[in-house]
């Protein structure tokens, strides 16, 4: 059909309202989408991230596991450094406290002597730390003063978190909590503690040397640097019998707000199999 003039066919208006948005509806769309971007990305971000960081542990843990299977290959047999996994000697008793309540001296149930063995068999240790440092590249060690040389961040300590958990806590209180953990308080950590960086980020914390009991960072100084995310206690199990065994240690371990122990990232992955 031919239409005079050049004219627009009569509908023509309402076709174009179809064909396109106005700028008002345009601008509430995007503010739309802007909206539940907000409310949305960080959620992903803080999954995403949950994701990297359960990788990254389960990395670290299976490694720490095989370099534990190794030495008993390297050394002809199991170090005699590990916590018993089921104590044989039974329950202690304290019989003396110093000054802030804290105990000085446990005997057994009966009043005997604690065993030199009473929390397991601990004679073999540094050679087990030599043996595990012997298999992997160390690029940075810190003897004490870790934190000013620049082996590790400030992290917290077994003290001071719990005086964040709960603010009410004194700092007589918070050492008090702390005791036996003494090797994980904060300035235990960033002064007095051996440290080992790793090429592959990792950076190993023992808490001495004559003990089966780590802190590990399972990426280095890359944040975010809390206990219970990426910084964890690990303790060696086992019994005269059983292998060298990895777990997660609860005794001289408290997560800051929102993380979890090592045992219950282990659980958590591999639950999952």
């Amino acid at each position: 059909m031919n239409y005079r003039g050049g004219g627009a066919p009569k509908n023509s208006s309402l076709r174009g309202k179809e064909a396109g948005f106005t700028l008002a509806e345009v601008l509430i769309t995007l503010g739309i989408i802007g909206i539940v971007a907000a409310l949305t990305f960080p959620s992903i971000i803080g999954y995403y991230q949950k994701k990297v960081l359960q990788e990254q542990f389960k990395v670290a843990y299976s490694m720490f596991s095989q370099l534990l299977l190794k030495s008993e290959v390297d050394l002809g047999g199991k170090a005699e450094c590990y916590y018993w996994d089921v104590n044989p000697y039974g329950p202690v008793i304290c019989v003396e406290y110093d000054e802030k309540g804290v105990c000085k001296k446990q005997t057994l149930a009966d009043g005997s002597p604690l065993p030199s063995n009473y929390t397991g068999n601990r004679t073999e240790c540094k050679v087990l730390l030599d043996n595990i440092l012997s298999n992997v590249e160390v690029i940075s060690k810190c003897e004490g003063n870790a934190y000013q040389k620049g082996c590790i961040p400030e992290y917290e300590g077994y003290d001071t978190v719990q005086q964040a958990n709960d603010p009410d806590m004194t700092d007589d209180e918070a050492y008090v909590k702390s005791a036996g953990c003494g090797g994980f308080r904060k300035n235990a950590i960033l002064n007095d503690r051996d440290v080992y960086v790793f090429k592959n980020g990792i950076i190993l914390i023992p808490y001495n040397k004559g003990m089966p009991l780590y802190a590990i960072d399972i990426n280095g100084k890359k944040g975010p640097n809390k206990w219970g995310y990426d910084l964890f206690a690990f303790q060696i199990m086992s019994n005269n019998f059983k292998p060298l065994k990895l777990l997660g240690e609860v005794g001289c371990f408290k997560a800051e707000k929102g993380g979890v122990s090592a045992q219950k990232m282990i659980e958590n992955i591999y639950s999952r199999k």
